[in-house]
């Protein structure tokens, strides 16, 4: 039976072997060396990416523990991520990989805000359901599950019946709702599947843009409403440089400002947040300050380049941001 949250309460989770399974990408980020539109820029870095993979590595050097649902290229790109992933000591048994589809890359402009992107798909939209997928599940006490992988089947399908089986088997649900029409067959259809997963969902965390592109144009409040209409629990509706609109549909919705006004590269804030705010719920904090300590973790990434430049460590974080200190014991 899935909770009614308020933002102000604290969650408990089960403790598990694993704090947070994700479902989705990992692929190689190519971001531009210039601050310019993306058809302009010519010289570009490799970087690590892919929004669940992020979130997960980011989990891990915040004291976490996390496996990994995915697929990857059997050739030298997959190899890299592979390796990264291993150093961070993310669980693998669950990545699969793929011997006749190429390892995902993405093309992305440096940019201090929203940036632009180009994305050559491959081995991630293979994922195939396994039994051992489901194990995973049962050992794992958060859910994760982001939006880009969902555009295509069999990633989509396997995707819908993993996050009914965690559904069914009361595991915390965490989605990332960013809709965009052109990445999916059917176009704006796509619209129904992520509302329908928003509605079974415990947290989402969509930005201005991702509430653009699934409702239209109108206000952060109306975008809420919308959210909740659709059956959301709890909204964190990011607002870039003006923090994030936390709602439960019950409350007034609360505004926590950005903690940092340093911008060096905002790739994989949103990732960040995630980490941090799931962190504090695995460790009991209210959703409330778990979204404070979201906004803490962000402040750290966006001071660097790529989305895994470095972060403290989570207890230093809640310290430097005066963040209520952990339940679940000092991790």
């Amino acid at each position: 039976m899935r909770l009614l949250l308020s933002i102000y309460d604290r969650l408990y989770p089960e403790k598990k072997a694993i704090d947070v399974t994700a479902y989705g990408e990992v692929l190689l980020d190519m971001i531009s060396r210039e601050e310019a539109p993306l058809k302009e820029c010519v010289n570009f870095t490799r970087y690590f990416g892919g929004s669940p993979a992020n979130v997960l590595v980011n989990l891990q050097r915040l004291n976490n523990q996390t496996a990994f649902i995915s697929r990857i290229g059997d050739d030298a790109f997959g190899e890299y991520l592979k390796d990264i992933l291993k150093d961070e000591r993310v669980d693998l048994d669950c990545l699969q990989i793929d011997s006749s589809a190429a390892t995902p890359v993405i093309f992305v402009n440096k940019s201090k805000a929203t940036p632009s992107w180009l994305a050559y798909r491959g081995a991630d939209i293979n994922i195939k359901i396994e039994d051992s997928i489901y194990k995973k599940i049962d050992q794992s006490s958060i859910f994760f599950v982001g939006s880009f992988i969902l555009s295509e089947n069999p990633a989509r399908s396997t995707a819908l019946k993993i996050i009914d089986y965690a559904v069914e088997n009361d595991t915390l649900l965490a989605f990332d709702p960013s809709f965009r029409a052109s990445l999916w067959p059917e176009g704006e259809k796509g619209k129904k599947i992520i509302k329908d997963i928003i509605a079974k969902s415990d947290f989402i965390k969509p930005s201005l843009d991702d509430a653009e592109h699934l409702f239209g144009k109108d206000t952060p409040k109306n975008y809420l409403k919308k959210y909740h209409q659709c059956g959301a629990k709890i909204v964190i509706l990011t607002l870039g440089k003006d923090g994030v609109l936390l709602s439960d549909g019950k409350n007034e919705p609360l505004h926590i400002e950005v903690f940092s006004e340093k911008v060096i590269d905002v790739t994989g804030a949103g990732d960040s947040f995630w980490s941090g705010f799931l962190s504090g719920i695995l460790r009991s904090l209210s959703i409330k300050e778990s979204a404070r300590l979201g906004n803490a973790v962000a402040a750290f990434k966006i001071q660097g380049v790529g989305a895994l430049s470095s972060i403290p460590p989570l207890m230093e974080i809640m310290s430097y941001y005066n963040i209520s200190p952990a339940e679940r014991g000092e991790n």
